[in-house]
């Protein structure tokens, strides 16, 4: 990509001197091919890649926000905070992700110009990403976990598992709209998940940090997400309303789905 057009070019400039500084030019281009081979490769990309994936959601209200406050949101998000993580993926992307990463970038920067998140939702940024999600899991040895999100409960999800980089892979097998909110107990806590739910929830989001989010999606259809985790209390809930079919129109007055039992207990250690 553009990026590593550019180091390519300079490690050729640097090796292009007069017959007089050979050797000293021939030592940089060396040196510089040393250091550029210590930043890129399946490591240097798997920590990029995970680094955007983990890089949490915009800070934005929905439910009170007007259209204009989260288009500034997403603009933000996208210029100042995923913009510079996608750089260092491009930067260390494997040749064969370049063309499905370049087609991400692209969009990111729609949304960045215009706030609009539907430039990621086009078939071509879907493929685009499928494709790099396909290679992460195969490559960076992340544990993937195959979840069922059902009316009303969560299948697949195991009782315990160890710390590190786990991809919760959410499908759809419901009639309805569904979500695996992923949060962790905070250090301290000493409230049970069970009392915590009974709690009010301003108060009992005091108390737990969200650590990833797979969804909304619609019934039949996938979303995933990648989650680097610490030894805790964790516990994954659908905070979707009763009766959500589809994203058509406003959500309608039933309870959360975890009201209704979809609600996982995962201790991690």
């Amino acid at each position: 990509m553009v990026l590593a057009g550019l180091a390519v070019a300079g490690l050729l400039a640097a090796g292009c001197g007069d017959d007089d500084d050979t050797a000293s030019s021939d030592t940089t281009a060396a040196d510089d091919a040393a250091a550029a081979g210590a930043s890129t490769g399946p490591d240097a990309y798997c920590d990029a890649s995970l680094a955007i994936e983990t890089a949490g959601e915009p800070d934005i209200d929905f439910a009170t926000a007007t259209e204009d406050e989260i288009a500034e949101a997403a603009k933000t998000f996208a210029a100042e905070t995923m913009r510079p993580l996608a750089d260092d993926v491009l930067a260390a992307a494997p040749a064969e992700l370049e063309a499905d990463l370049q087609v991400q970038s692209d969009a990111l920067d729609q949304v960045a110009e215009t706030g609009d998140f539907s430039a990621f939702e086009t078939p071509e940024v879907l493929a685009a990403s499928e494709a790099t999600h396909g290679y992460d899991l195969e490559t960076c040895g992340w544990t993937s976990v195959a979840v069922d999100a059902a009316d009303y409960s969560f299948a697949g999800l195991p009782d315990q598992t160890d710390a590190g980089v786990v991809s919760f892979e959410l499908t759809n097998g419901g009639t309805e709209v569904h979500e695996m909110v992923l949060l962790r107990k905070n250090d301290g806590v000493t409230e049970s998940f069970d009392e915590l739910l009974a709690l009010p929830e301003e108060e009992a989001m005091e108390k737990v940090t969200m650590v990833g989010l797979a969804g909304p999606v619609p019934p039949g259809e996938p979303a995933y997400a990648v989650v680097d985790l610490d030894a805790g209390e964790y516990m994954a809930v659908c905070f979707i309303p009763v009766g959500t079919l589809s994203f058509d129109g406003p959500p309608p007055e039933g309870p959360p789905h975890m009201m209704q039992g979809m609600v996982h207990q995962l201790t991690v250690i």
